[in-house]
């Protein structure tokens, strides 16, 4: 308590001018949030609870939700594993997650899916508990190893349930669930190309160099959404047909086109961290006896990914943001049922407002958890010293 109000002391009544735009800021954040509650406890917001389902997963089958539910276990398995493996156990950092994701708890949970969130809920605490207690062990090696590897055959587990077992078309595909799978695809294949890419464009290799210079550079002069129209109406002709599944093309187009694009922006910055690495680190390698793959794969990565984090992160979050233009080729996702809700449902017409303001928390939310996460990774890392 008292630390507190010499906090305040100091930092905001210390001096007249700090004395006034205290006063002033404070009334702007009051005017500010009077505007934003009075909005939300005065509006109708039956439009939300009548189109949950809709907002989340769009025309997925009913019968069907347990194959989107199975893909979340995973993730937050994986997730929160991942989590504690980089970092330990913080309380503030933990009351701050559960009371973001209460927002939408609130929000969007309904009785038939309560017992989907206690099951979520309960394998993630497991899973960072376990991994909390193992990585103090002598497992910790073989546990990172593991995780790797959870990770890359994510992307086949994921269409292995989602489509190939006799799923739903990927046109009934919709909503948030869209642009989380988009992003996660994105953000999994972008970062590994990403980083082969930068190690191309950072080659001795004239050859190597060329080729990773030109996709950069090629991918980074265009907007997204030019690459988008790219693959509406380019792509499809040097697509093979998957498995015979033609629906699927659509989706898997927009998965090419912002896996490539956000490697391209990925290979820049991790360029970044590796041109900040001290030559002397390499020499001090080559004296080790250490080749050009032990040095580059011990020395050198680990330090320019730890330096470039908060930017990485930085261009996740751009990446997740930017799943909202995939509606140009069709592809039902949060943002395009959000704007066609309130024009063909006559009973809400009118109504964008909220539901835009609840499209808008829901990008929030995850953003918010992103820069948290990278936040508490920089800490742990020591990324400012």
């Amino acid at each position: 308590m008292i630390k507190g109000i010499n906090w305040i002391k100091e930092n905001l009544l210390s001096s007249k001018i700090d004395i006034f735009l205290t006063i002033v800021g404070a009334y702007f954040i009051y005017f500010i949030f009077s505007l934003f509650f009075n909005f939300v406890f005065t509006s109708d917001w039956t439009l939300i609870e009548v189109n949950r389902k809709i907002l989340l997963v769009g025309l997925f089958p009913e019968e069907d939700l347990w194959r989107i539910w199975s893909v979340f276990y995973v993730f937050s398995v994986l997730l929160t594993s991942t989590i504690s493996l980089v970092y330990g156990l913080q309380i503030r950092t933990s009351i701050f997650y559960v009371f973001i994701l209460l927002i939408p708890f609130l929000i969007f949970t309904t009785i038939n899916m309560i017992f989907h969130i206690l099951i979520l809920i309960i394998i993630s605490l497991l899973s960072y508990i376990f991994v909390y207690y193992l990585k103090r062990t002598s497992y910790r090696d073989i546990l990172s190893r593991i995780l790797v590897i959870s990770w890359i055959i994510f992307i086949p587990f994921l269409f292995l349930v989602l489509v190939l077992v006799d799923g739903p078309k990927v046109t009934l595909w919709g909503g948030f669930f869209v642009n989380l799978i988009l992003a996660v695809i994105a953000i999994l294949a972008g970062f590994p190309l990403g980083v082969i890419f930068a190690l191309g464009r950072a080659s001795s290799y004239k050859t190597i160099k060329l080729v990773s210079v030109v996709f950069i550079e090629t991918f980074r002069g265009a907007p997204l959404i030019a690459w988008l129209f790219f693959a509406w109406f380019v792509l499809p002709n040097f697509l093979p047909d998957l498995f015979s599944l033609n629906d699927i093309n659509l989706v898997i187009r927009a998965m090419i086109v912002l896996s490539l694009f956000s490697s391209a922006y990925i290979a820049e910055v991790v360029r970044g961290g590796l041109q900040s690495i001290p030559k002397g680190q390499k020499e001090a390698a080559t004296a080790l006896g250490l080749n050009t793959f032990l040095e580059l794969f011990f020395i050198t990565m680990p330090q320019a990914i730890r330096i470039v984090i908060p930017a990485i992160v930085s261009t996740f979050i751009a990446i997740f943001k930017d799943t909202s233009l995939v509606f140009i080729l069709g592809i039902t996702d949060l943002l395009r049922i959000g704007r066609l809700i309130p024009e063909q449902q006559q009973e809400f017409y009118g109504k964008s407002i909220e539901v835009l303001l609840i499209v808008a928390m829901l990008f929030w939310v995850v953003s918010i958890i992103l820069s948290q996460i990278s936040r508490s990774i920089e800490k742990r890392l020591n990324v400012s010293q």
